[in-house]
């Protein structure tokens, strides 16, 4: 008979990894699985975390995961989870590896996914569309590219293209970005970056490449030359392995959790932006915060159950 953890912690960016943190805290046996870092590994640069003046996203969640594994011994599964289930009175995770985790509880912890645009983009993904900035930038040296979105990721994803690109380009369908006021100074700094607003992209063209882009402007249709797209349009919750948990979603496909992380389902909690806790402020700080609070709450449920 396989081992039964007391916790599997689902996600490794940096609300699975602060709960990760605090299970090793409360001496839990525990494990984390996750295929990637999320969204926060590819910040070109985080300003506003407590205690760090400015980080890449990647370094940061790099520090998370080290402060995990040496401080707390925490076993990190580099492994994608493709099915969850409830397992009599446990719970079972598979993973794409063939192996099975067994626990009494689950951190839900997945995040979020990069938004699609549907207008041909996907096709051109790694032939000049790109959803990283940090991962791609160095490619552009030079060149023209352009970056949808008005957020924060849009402003971050432009200002390190900027160090590369002869040309920046942020198209954006309303009047004016609506990212964070301490990126807007930085935008307008740089020389080569031009911010284009009440535009929105419509089309992406090109066969083995980006060729062009079709951009709509006061209901004009322009063609643009482009080497480089890089749509920052939000992102959407990955819980598409959740539904034999009978975990709720929202009408947005996020979790809602009461006030210490527990979702409908018992023992289950979830953690970080895949919650519906705050729609409008998806901060890595608001992140860590659920994740030390989910672990509290698997600690205190565990311990008034009986199971440990």
């Amino acid at each position: 008979m396989s081992e039964v953890l007391d916790l599997v912690i689902i996600g490794t960016g940096p609300a699975g990894l602060s709960a990760a943190i605090y299970a090793g805290v409360y001496k839990l046996n525990f494990k984390v699985v996750g295929k990637d870092y999320g969204l926060l590994a590819g910040a070109h640069e985080i300003w506003n975390y407590p205690g760090v003046k400015a980080i890449a996203g990647f370094e940061l969640v790099q520090r998370m995961r080290d402060h995990a594994v040496d401080s707390f011994k925490a076993e990190i599964i580099d492994d994608e989870v493709i099915a969850v289930r409830k397992s009599g009175e446990h719970f079972s995770v598979q993973l794409k590896s063939a192996e099975t985790l067994e626990c009494k509880a689950l951190i839900i912890a997945t995040g979020l996914m990069n938004r699609k645009l549907g207008i041909g983009e996907e096709r051109l993904i790694g032939k000049g569309v790109s959803y990283c900035a940090t991962c791609d930038a160095g490619l552009f040296s030079g060149k023209t590219v352009g970056v949808i979105g008005g957020s924060d990721s849009t402003a971050s994803a432009a200002l390190l293209l900027a160090e590369y690109a002869k040309k920046v380009l942020i198209f954006y369908r309303q009047d004016a970005l609506r990212c964070q006021p301490v990126y807007l100074p930085k935008l307008q700094e740089k020389k080569n970056i031009e911010i284009v607003c009440n535009s929105t992209v419509v089309q992406v063209v090109g066969d083995k490449m980006l060729e062009k882009i079709v951009l709509e402007c006061d209901g004009k249709k322009t063609e643009l030359k482009l080497d480089g797209l890089f749509p920052e349009i939000g992102a959407v919750p990955q819980n598409v392995l959740l539904d034999k948990l009978g975990v709720k979603f929202d009408a947005s496909g996020f979790i809602p959790v009461d006030l210490n992380q527990k979702t409908s389902t018992e023992g289950v909690y979830a953690a970080g932006d895949i919650t519906s806790s705050h729609p409008k402020f998806k901060q890595v700080v608001v992140a860590a915060g659920e994740g030390a609070v989910a672990s509290n709450s698997v600690y205190r449920f565990l311990k008034e159950s009986n199971k440990i």
